[in-house]
């Protein structure tokens, strides 16, 4: 929906000559612009401002809940085990997962299901032992902001739709760099005339202005638009589960083989699966694990882990954890007979910061042996690529990665509500349609702009479906329903 820097039409420029095709052609794009824009828009203001919400949850909720995050520091520590019985006795539902404090000053936490099938989590003074309260993790601002982040509260028709406003950012990012790239500058100005397309023109009126910002504003955040919607695809139906993330999951036949994992499982049963770790709507098992079965307990296979003779619960298996090298993590609890203690340590959950560091940790819940032990190093490169990426998305590279963030979404909303004003100044006053740009009189350069979309979408299915769909309206329905056109240009 940008107005570029160097549109032809623009009355408060000098008119430069350039040749008709190139001109044709950048109208072209202009007009796939507007139009992806005109879609994308609502979408980058609402996953901006949920996106920030969840950002600040880590700052923001212990600060909420002091008194359940911070204890004062004792002398001697309760063990796991006594505090899981007290929860026990005190909840009913199954008791899902066991965070410790990170700090000696900080409570421990317990993950527990209900019967309703509600996600609280439990909070317990290590010291003491005692309670120290809980709260829903369904029912809160960043369970509420993470639907809505990826869902939009309407299930699978809303992940389609964010899907698709991720792909189109991607379209729109590539012809709003074209359309802002300085041209009609004679060589002798060559080098100065990027300078010049970097500046903010304030005397030349509201319009060009505005103008300026939103393409300057659009070139800064480039980088980010291009990162964010790459990395939230891993997380969308279609390009994410059914073709990225399917490709890069731990694979099964290894899983099977080495780490007695049941080979059998359908990858879509969750239950079955690493995906039945995560928690409610809040996803904090490793990407590309969520796919892979989960190893099975009561066999002799495995490893040596725990000493034989000691007892596997919280604490051996929080020890064992420890004397294998982790320091933060989160222990998942067997869910059933075949079940088995999950030690992991990653940044979906927020255990770590770095992701390279991701290591995830199979017990058997019986024998105390090790059934699977998958690090970073065990990825393949989408799978790598992919946990650093999310881990940057989610901001947990410490500070710098949080104020990045900021910026980058604070920026992505500066764009989107410039773009609808440049709409809103440029159309004219009575006008009752969308004002698009024109339609190219030679409709070869609009035929070879829609192909150039639909290539650079053919990577993202959901996008060249749409596009395919635009282009059959744009060059049939348009031309023989007058009343269609009036609204649609």
């Amino acid at each position: 929906m940008s107005i570029p820097l160097s549109n032809p039409e623009s009355k408060q420029e000098p008119k430069q000559k350039s040749k008709p095709v190139s001109r044709q052609f950048y109208h072209s794009v202009w007009r796939w612009h507007f139009y992806a824009g005109l879609f994308v828009v609502p979408f980058l203001i609402i996953l901006s401002v949920t996106g920030l919400i969840m950002l600040y949850q880590p700052v923001l909720e212990p600060l909420l809940y002091q008194d359940k995050y911070f204890v004062e520091v004792g002398e001697q520590k309760a063990s796991f085990e006594s505090q899981k019985e007290s929860i026990n006795l005190a909840y009913s539902g199954t008791i899902k997962k066991f965070i410790q404090g990170k700090a000696a000053n900080q409570s421990n936490q317990f993950i527990v299901n209900t019967p309703e099938g509600i996600n609280l989590k439990v909070f317990t003074n290590p010291y003491s032992g005692q309670i120290l309260g809980d709260f829903n993790l369904d029912d809160n601002l960043y369970a509420l902001s993470n639907d809505i982040h990826g869902s939009l509260l309407i299930g699978d028709l809303g992940d389609r739709l964010m899907e698709l406003a991720a792909s189109f950012t991607i379209l729109l990012a590539v012809s709003g760099s074209y359309l802002w790239w300085p041209r009609n500058t004679a060589k002798k100005h060559a080098n100065n005339r990027f300078i010049q397309a970097l500046k903010i023109r304030k005397q030349n009126g509201k319009r060009l202005f505005w103008r300026d910002l939103h393409a300057i504003t659009g070139l800064v955040s480039l980088i980010f638009l291009v990162f964010f919607s790459l990395s939230g695809l891993a997380w969308s139906g279609i390009w994410g589960g059914k073709f990225v993330q399917a490709w890069s999951s731990f694979p099964m036949e290894k899983s099977a083989s080495s780490f007695n994992s049941n080979p059998q499982v359908d990858p879509e049963d969750i239950h079955a699966n690493h995906k039945s770790l995560n928690t409610g709507v809040i996803e904090t098992m490793p990407w590309n694990l969520e796919l892979s079965p989960l190893p099975e307990s009561g066999t002799d296979s495995g490893l040596k882990g725990i000493e034989q003779g000691v007892k596997v619960n919280l604490d051996s298996v929080s020890a064992f954890a420890k004397q294998f090298g982790f320091t933060h993590f989160t222990i998942s609890l067997p869910s059933n007979e075949t079940g088995v203690f999950t030690v992991a340590a990653n940044t979906m959950s927020g255990d770590i910061q770095d992701a390279t560091q991701d290591r995830t940790l199979h017990l058997d819940q019986y024998t105390g042996k090790v059934l699977a032990d998958i690090g970073y190093a065990d990825y393949n490169l989408v799978a790598k690529s992919m946990a650093v990426g999310i881990a940057l998305h989610q901001a947990n590279y410490s500070l710098w990665n949080l104020i990045l963030n900021t910026l980058a979404c604070v920026m992505i909303i500066l764009l989107s509500v410039s773009g609808i004003y440049i709409w809103w100044l440029r159309r004219p006053s009575q006008s009752r349609g969308l004002s698009a740009p024109p339609l190219p009189q030679n409709l070869g350069r609009w035929k070879n702009a829609s192909i150039l979309m639909l290539i650079l979408s053919l990577f993202l299915p959901l996008a060249a479906i749409c596009l395919v769909s635009l282009i059959i309206l744009d060059a049939i329905l348009v031309r023989f329903m007058p009343s269609i056109k009036r609204i649609y240009q």
